[in-house]
């Protein structure tokens, strides 16, 4: 019995050493600080970013023993991550031990965080280009919320990404129709990851087949239109709202006047499967912003447009791209995709 025991407690360590092994090793560089962020949040974002890697693919380096490779191969700025010219991706090629690095940036834009996130592959010093993601946040709790989703796109394999087709907004009214919201959300989905095809050309295509209507379609004609647009699922957002109130006022006791805006913009995305006509997610939006909260100083010198594209820029990248991306996340994989 004591030889069985035995036998099983070694054959659970290998086990665990084996898994470990067979991890790629990442490593998370200390983030870039530029214009108006302070050592202090810095420290905060790395500890972020280090506690959102949560996928089982990856195990975590440390930083001191990151900070040691790095040093030994003349790399000691982490600003030179970021962009590596030619010979500091020729030193990075003798990184020994990762096989990834997560390297970032953050700064001050007006009033928001920008947040930059790129995976680097260590042995050729080269940037992915579809693994990156840029996040514009009003503060880092905010930016906390939305990171580990991020992060688990950046971090799938890519052949195991969807590849979406966004389609043309629908807009239930006609004045509420805007230019602004298509291209919004499809900036939003490149950021976080996800290969996209064009949406002006997605649009040519459905038209050139006489296939501009989806909401008609029977379900096994999705199939031809997966074929068509080489995707495995359709996003098809709907607007039911897209107003900016403006509301004249009087302070009586000094006779000032002015206008105070109130913007609504509501309405669902939903996300089709091509291999089987099915709904694999419908998601609710609804935003509504009283541009007095903002301040004077934010919205002095706006025009009256000013207020609609804040409304759908904030809203597109605060409620709809962080619900869209959790979903595609969650959403299992058909096997015959």
């Amino acid at each position: 019995m004591k030889n069985w025991r035995r036998l099983l407690v070694i054959s659970l360590s290998l086990l665990a050493v084996f898994s470990a092994a067979a991890a790629d090793r990442l490593a998370v560089a200390e983030p870039v600080a530029l214009n108006g962020v302070d050592p202090e949040d810095v420290a905060v974002f790395w500890g972020m970013l280090e506690s959102s890697v949560r996928s089982d693919q990856y195990q975590l380096v440390s930083r001191g023993a990151l900070k040691q490779m790095l040093t030994e191969i003349g790399l000691v700025e982490n600003s030179d991550l970021v962009d590596p010219d030619s010979a500091q991706k020729a030193a990075l090629g003798r990184l020994k031990g990762v096989k990834y690095l997560l390297v970032s940036e953050i700064g001050r834009f007006g009033s928001q965080l920008n947040c930059t996130l790129k995976i680097l592959d260590a042995s050729t010093g080269e940037i992915d280009q579809a693994r990156t993601a840029n996040l514009r946040v009003r503060n880092l709790d905010e930016l906390s919320d939305r990171l580990e989703s991020t992060l688990s796109t950046l971090l799938s394999d890519n052949k195991s990404l969807p590849a979406l087709a966004l389609l043309q907004p629908i807009f239930t009214s006609a004045e509420q129709a805007t230019p602004d919201f298509g291209p919004q959300l499809e900036s939003a989905l490149l950021n976080a990851g996800f290969p996209l095809q064009n949406l002006q050309s997605v649009k040519k295509i459905l038209d050139e087949h006489q296939l501009g209507d989806l909401t008609e379609l029977e379900p096994k004609t999705y199939r031809r239109v997966g074929e068509l647009l080489e995707v495995s699922d359709l996003i098809q957002p709907t607007v039911t709202r897209c107003e900016v109130v403006a509301t004249p006022f009087e302070v009586k006791q000094t006779g000032v006047t002015g206008t105070y805006y109130v913007g609504y913009l509501e309405g669902h995305v939903r996300i089709v499967s091509t291999h089987t006509g099915r709904v694999v997610a419908s998601i609710p939006f609804d935003q509504r912003i009283d541009y007095r909260q903002l301040g004077a100083q934010v919205t002095r010198d706006w025009v009256p447009a000013d207020y609609g594209k804040h409304l759908i820029r904030s809203t597109v990248s605060t409620e709809i791209a962080p619900k869209v991306t959790a979903a595609l996340s969650a959403a299992p994989k058909e096997s015959a995709r």
